[in-house]
């Protein structure tokens, strides 16, 4: 009973490691939000920061500011808890 007990508890907290989270905001008029799942305790703020860079830069467009922060562990996952939301679009206002 123990051994499926586990079974079932790492199952569930793997399972929310690669969950999508949901927007904190919707996208903005000057272009896409870009978000990062991440942890305080593993990443430096310019780590999250570059992250977003790279997935804003995919729609061909540059953070131009900070939206927003939360703890989600169910929607980013147990590992990286924390999200961050970046506004995505055309020059650097951040």
């Amino acid at each position: 009973m123990r051994k499926a007990v586990l079974a079932v508890t790492v199952t569930l907290a793997l399972g929310a490691c690669s969950s999508t989270p949901k927007p904190l905001v919707p996208d903005t008029p000057e272009g896409p939000a870009s978000y990062v799942c991440y942890s305080t305790w593993l990443s430096e703020p310019e780590e999250v920061r570059a992250i977003a860079d790279r997935q804003c830069r995919r729609a061909g467009m540059e953070v131009r500011g900070l939206l927003g922060q939360s703890w989600s562990p169910m929607k980013c996952g147990l590992i990286t808890p924390e999200v961050a939301a970046f506004r995505c679009g055309r020059g650097y206002g951040y």
